[in-house]
């Protein structure tokens, strides 16, 4: 009866919030395109102005009553309107629950910022730090990866009509790329066409086989024993160079081939194909060519990349590498005004309430575990629940299924169709996305029947806030202007950020709802400022604050502290007194306030997961004892038979072989083993 009464009221709850985002679908999905983007937040917002709201909708109208909003960013699940002017930068958040959007969906309201169109570098790009980078720009912001391609309100890259051929097995090209993905489904005669349609398809291979493979494409020129029916090279859209990389390396591009073979007679055409490698790519900013190294290119399918902002960290004038290069580019792609291709909308597949396309999780498989071919993606997480120390699933539109553990991260997928989630729909339904639903600032009180069913939806574990503490010697707070005390509370929020790779606003000085985000806390003690930080354990649902402390103990960490110091204050500063040094971090955990709210789902106990095993070690055990027990009651009985017919009198060895027939005379001539000897 409670069980029934809990689900008519999850109903009556939910009913509508499901309405209210039909209605939000509805008003995306007839609004000029590109006008939305489910999946994407803005790296800041206008201060001040952010509001509760009852639909997507009523955000933009928001947005419009402030003059100084361009585009705003809808948290759905918080009714929450944050809006940004014209130079926030559009960043992926893994919540498809979170919509950006522009204050007005006409040509003039949806024009890219400068940045996309005509902006470029100074000389002082790359800077020694992100601050100094995108102070390197007109307009003080670096434009993101994929900021500037068209998007649909699904958040996915729309096609562009433009597609140019750079590369043709027609045309003399090789084609006989490496690691591409197989297209299942696909028939070779059909994959330049589908290709084509796809921005994030930047080459494309008909096998002898008539299968059809596509990727980015690596070592196209040799390949031993291996024949195509036909490939290309294409790119999407157009591309505007935004600085000359010659004499450059840039860290965290792979190389994607070299003259090892020496296909290449002269270094020209090196230099070309290597162009056209990044140029298929919408997601390749950068690539480079060293005759002595390769050609290197940035591949945003892999696990590590330049930083953004691009800083002196990763891009240096002095290895070896980078006096080697004799050509490169950092490049933007964009799709020409009036160019920008159109989807049929199809049905998504109907998926279960846990599970979410365009995210993976990230390692993508545990220990022991690789990549297996299963038929959907019920399939893939089946193979999660049956997997010993499995929790997500991440599921491939090729079949590809990669299953990874509880230390994994939910990031973005390098493809839209990618479906993953949880083994257990009863459990773990939250987001790690960085924003402003982390830490809401202004929130409308609801009912705490609504409260509890909410937070039954975020988790079902303990969620733990982990505090950071270190002392900042010879910095005395007391001597700073309200002004500097604000912006080294924020440096050094960003220092940290930095240090344990989170956004800045998933820093705050305190633990409760009402504490500022993108700051730190800072006291003055006898030995200097102590610095007080807040922000959410790694892993969430642990108590342990060892991972967040390993990072912290690093020398990066305080390289980011002092750098962070000296930002702001300079050189001599009064409040100064000293070399600036940077104590020994400490790190301590508390269980999240909204913790007691949450739905405590029973988890499975010991005995409910390893019951079989116990079970069948039981039967082994027991199969072995009655083995024994049937022998010992077998020699016995043959004891007592012995005995018996030898009238009481037991039986020794030699009697039993007087007794025994006698063996032929060619077995024992044979037999050059123990003979027992008997009495004439």
């Amino acid at each position: 009866m409670i069980a029934l009464c809990r689900a008519l009221a999850l109903a009556v709850l939910l009913v509508p919030c499901r309405a209210q985002t039909d209605q939000d679908v509805k008003f995306m999905e007839s609004s000029p395109v590109g006008c939305f983007q489910k999946g994407f937040r803005f790296d800041r917002y206008i201060d001040n102005a952010n509001a509760n709201v009852t639909s997507l909708q009523a955000c933009q109208q928001h947005c419009q009553s402030v003059a100084t909003c361009a585009k705003f960013a809808y948290y759905a699940w918080y009714k929450e309107c944050w809006v940004a002017d014209v130079n926030a930068v559009e960043l992926p958040i893994d919540s498809y629950l979170v919509v950006a959007g522009y204050r007005t969906c006409t040509s003039q309201g949806m024009q890219l910022p400068p940045r996309c169109t005509t902006e470029l570098p100074t000389a002082a790009f790359p800077g020694s730090s992100g601050v100094a980078s995108n102070l390197a720009w007109p307009n003080g912001k670096q434009p993101s990866n994929g900021e500037c391609w068209p998007k649909g309100w699904q958040g996915a890259d729309l096609p562009c009509n433009v597609v140019t051929v750079l590369d043709d097995t027609s045309a003399g090209w090789p084609g006989l790329c490496r690691q591409l993905v197989e297209m299942k489904g696909v028939n070779g005669t059909d994959c330049e066409a589908n290709c084509r349609a796809n921005p994030l398809c930047p080459s494309w291979q008909n096998s002898v086989y008539f299968s059809c493979w596509q990727g980015l494409g690596y070592d196209c020129f040799v390949r031993n024993n291996f024949m195509v029916r036909g490939a290309q090279r294409l790119q999407h859209g157009s591309v505007r160079v935004l600085m000359n990389l010659t004499g450059w390396q840039i860290i965290g591009l792979y190389k994607a081939f070299d003259n090892a073979a020496g296909y290449f007679p002269n270094v020209e055409d090196a230099i070309k194909l290597c162009k056209h490698v990044c140029y298929s790519d919408i997601k390749c900013q950068y690539w480079t060519y060293a005759p002595n190294f390769g050609c290197w290119v940035e591949d945003a399918t892999q696990e590590y990349g330049p930083n953004w902002p691009l800083t002196t960290d990763s891009a240096t004038r002095t290895t070896d590498d980078a006096l080697d290069t004799v050509a490169g580019e950092y490049i933007q792609h964009f799709c020409p005004e009036g160019e920008t291709g159109t989807i049929t909308p199809t049905a998504p597949p109907v998926l279960t309430e846990c599970a979410e396309t365009a995210f993976r999780y990230d390692p993508v498989d545990m220990a022991n575990q690789g990549r297996t071919v299963e038929a959907s993606y019920q399939a893939c997480r089946n193979r999660c629940v049956y997997t010993a120390g499995c929790n997500y699933y991440s599921y491939w539109p090729d079949g590809g299924c990669h299953i990874t553990d509880a230390s994994a991260q939910k990031v973005t997928a390098e493809n839209f169709q990618v479906i993953s989630g949880p083994k257990d729909c009863s459990s773990t339904y939250s987001s790690t996305s960085s924003g402003p639903e982390h830490w809401v600032v202004s929130v409308t009180t609801q009912p705490a029947a609504y409260e509890q069913i909410q937070h039954d939806f975020t988790t079902a574990d303990a969620v733990h806030l982990a505090e950071i503490g270190c002392i900042i010697h010879n910095v005395d707070p007391t001597k700073l202007s309200t002004a500097d005390l604000a912006l080294l509370k924020a440096k050094y929020a960003e220092a940290l950020a930095t240090t344990i790779g989170v956004e800045a606003s998933e820093i705050k000085e305190a633990p409760d709802n009402t504490a500022l985000i993108g700051q730190v806390d800072l006291k003055a003690v006898s030995e200097g400022t102590d610095m007080t930080a807040w922000t959410w354990n790694q892993p969430l649902n642990s108590p342990d604050g060892s991972i967040l402390e390993s990072k912290l103990m690093t020398p990066a960490f305080v390289d980011h502290m002092k750098e962070a110091t000296y930002d702001v204050l300079g050189q001599g500063h009064p409040a100064i007194s000293g070399d600036v040094q940077i104590g020994k971090p400490e790190v301590g955990t508390i269980q999240h306030p909204l913790s007691q709210y949450m739905y405590n789902a029973s988890q499975p106990s010991w005995w409910s997961q390893w019951w079989p095993l116990v079970v069948a070690i039981l039967i082994v055990f027991c199969t072995l004892g009655g083995c024994i027990v049937f022998q010992m009651s077998e020699r016995s009985s043959d004891k007592q038979r012995l005995m018996a017919d030898s009238d009481g009198e037991e039986l020794g060895d030699s009697a039993v072989w007087s007794q025994s027939q006698a063996e032929p005379d060619h077995v024992q001539s044979s037999y050059k083993g123990y003979q027992p000897q008997f009495a004439a």
